[in-house]
């Protein structure tokens, strides 16, 4: 008899202990697992493409190239040593230039909940980090910032300084507005940059004279380019002089820029006399203004 009373009192004794509170530091524990101090987890600094495994806590990638983080199969759900439902990894873009892509096991998904689709990847731009957590027949759950923040901006104009615009009616030259030239960084691919520029102008003609203007971007720096070649306008605009007095006008445009190599870029606003007719003696720019904004997430 007083075996079997010992007996059940370990077991009483295990049960509760199997199913109480536990606390680090303190006596009186709050939660399943209280804490009251510091937590570590493993470090693993990469420096190219590798992949995540159990013993991970905290990733850290400083490559100096592109590289991927393979993401392991998914966890189980039906409560066996394969369940790892709940893990969460850490990891950081600690790179200046590279990216880092979280990869998924084939035909799984990275969810990330909102407006974001769910995907099978996810590029970690510099600077950026995320933690995921197993999430059983969804794959994985993605926490990290997904908004577009400013990284760099340049605004210039206006100037009081009037220009004019040499005659080269359907020719291919372009005349760059003196105060419309803004220089920007692109920190990383991935970048988008948003251009506004804004000013008027005016012409003048004999009565019943009449012409366009087209308006271009020009690009130069790290690599050069234009927008609004083409069927690529950027905008358009025309007059026409009834009685010989001068015609004033106005433009304005907000163009975006993608897939920058990282590097310094400067855009600025051409105008070229793109067609007229009758008398025109001058077509002048009397003041415009150039805005750039580096966006990255």
């Amino acid at each position: 008899m007083k075996t079997q009373l010992l007996f059940l009192a370990g077991t009483l004794f295990l049960s509760v202990h199997a199913y109480s509170q536990v606390g680090v530091m303190t006596p009186t524990p709050s939660s399943t697992l209280d804490v009251r101090g510091s937590i570590e987890g493993n470090f693993r600094e990469i420096t190219g493409t590798t992949s995540l495994n159990a013993t991970d806590y905290h990733v850290s990638f400083s490559g100096t190239s592109d590289s991927v983080l393979n993401i392991p199969s998914k966890s189980a759900s039906d409560n066996t040593a394969a369940d790892f439902r709940g893990r969460k990894y850490y990891i950081s873009n600690n790179s200046t230039t590279s990216t880092l892509t979280l990869t998924a096991a084939s035909g799984e998904i990275i969810r990330l909940g909102s407006n974001a689709a769910s995907t099978a990847t996810y590029i970690l731009q510099p600077g950026m980090s995320a933690v995921i957590t197993a999430g059983g027949a969804n794959g994985w759950d993605l926490d990290a910032k997904t908004d577009w923040k400013l990284a760099d901006m340049d605004f210039k104009g206006p100037s009081t300084t009037v220009q004019n615009v040499p005659p080269t009616p359907g020719g291919n030259d372009r005349y760059i507005m003196t105060d419309s030239p803004v220089t920007v960084t692109v920190p990383f691919k991935g970048a988008k940059v948003e251009l506004t520029f804004t000013g008027y102008g005016e012409s003048v003609g004999a009565a019943g004279s009449s012409g366009w203007v087209r308006f271009y971007i020009e690009q130069t720096g790290t690599a050069s380019a234009e927008y609004g070649a083409g069927n690529d306008n950027i905008i358009e605009d025309q007059w026409y002089s009834y009685n010989g007095a001068a015609q004033r006008f106005n433009f304005s445009t907000t163009y975006s820029v993608t897939n920058l190599a990282p590097g310094t870029y400067t855009f600025s606003f051409a105008v070229n006399r793109l067609g007229e007719n009758g008398t025109v003696t001058a077509v002048r720019i009397l003041g415009s203004t150039g805005k750039a904004e580096v966006y990255v997430k």
